[in-house]
């Protein structure tokens, strides 16, 4: 397997890289991975994935979103002027994932990959269906018509999961980090007692309060019609782990649940028996 380190800028000027995996044959189809929150481009899951589709004659591209790691420095062009500025996914904004989905998207299209397939883990799921939704309301059919696939590895609840990294009592904790933005400590990375990671309150706050555009995936929401994943017009394929996943129901509860409610004609849907939430040793 071969490797091919590729820098890349995306249209709101932020530089970005991945690695590319290639088998060395000729190809016109690539796998875009979109990592999760604290994760990168450099896990083990990404280069078990890249050997396998590899092996099918299919490259492989990983990169660094800027959500990448709990803190970290990106360029980022304004005016004219490189600037350093903090992201990572303690700072992370959701909304800015379209345009590093996008760039990557287009940087294949540039090294002449033609068909397309997004996968994502974890959060990064929430980050390919909001970007592929938003595409689809800005009626970007120039990228949508080259999106062969879809990917959704442990796509969580992000209220339910942020509920559970944040084990405090969260009513409390909403206040409180509405009155740290409103006193100009928005962007501020802070730890709370009893959190599993730390998170600046305009980040917080975009999870679990601001959230209207991302929200959509309630697995605990009998009445919830899964609107956006049923806007997926192209093959979708789904998975979870039936053990330490992150999701409040049993994995075949899950499964069953929406393979009534997604109506993709061309969607897989099931879990892996005895796995956990980061594939490990699956």
């Amino acid at each position: 397997m071969n490797l091919q380190k590729v820098f890349f800028e995306t249209e709101d000027g932020v530089e970005l890289s991945g690695l590319l995996h290639t088998n060395g044959m000729k190809t016109d189809k690539v796998v875009i991975s979109v990592h999760g929150m604290q994760s990168n481009c450099m896990k083990k899951r990404d280069d078990i994935l890249a050997k396998n589709i590899t092996n099918e004659n299919i490259a492989y591209f990983c990169f660094n979103n800027r959500g990448h790691e709990l803190v970290n420095m990106i360029t980022k062009e304004e005016n004219g002027k490189y600037i350093k500025k903090q992201c990572g996914s303690s700072l992370e904004n959701i909304e800015d994932s379209y345009f590093d989905i996008k760039a990557a998207i287009e940087e294949m299209l540039k090294m002449g990959y033609k068909k397309i397939y997004l996968q994502g883990h974890s959060l990064g799921c929430t980050k390919i269906v909001y970007s592929y939704t938003k595409m689809k309301k800005q009626n970007e059919q120039d990228i949508l018509n080259k999106i062969q696939s879809i990917s959704l590895l442990s796509m969580v609840d992000i209220p339910v999961a942020i509920k559970f990294f944040f084990n405090n009592d969260v009513e409390k904790l909403v206040k409180y980090m509405e009155n740290e933005k409103n006193e100009g400590r928005g962007q501020n990375v802070m730890s709370v007692p009893g959190a599993i990671i730390p998170m600046s309150p305009n980040t917080f706050l975009g999870y679990l309060k601001d959230n209207n555009e991302i929200d959509f995936a309630r697995y605990s929401d009998e009445t919830y019609n899964f609107k956006e994943l049923n806007d997926i017009e192209v093959p979708l394929f789904m998975r979870w782990g039936n053990k330490n996943d992150l999701i409040m129901q049993p994995a075949e509860e899950l499964v069953n649940m929406l393979k009534e409610k997604i109506k993709n004609k061309k969607s897989d849907i099931g879990y892996i028996e005895g796995a956990g939430h980061n594939y490990r040793t699956k």
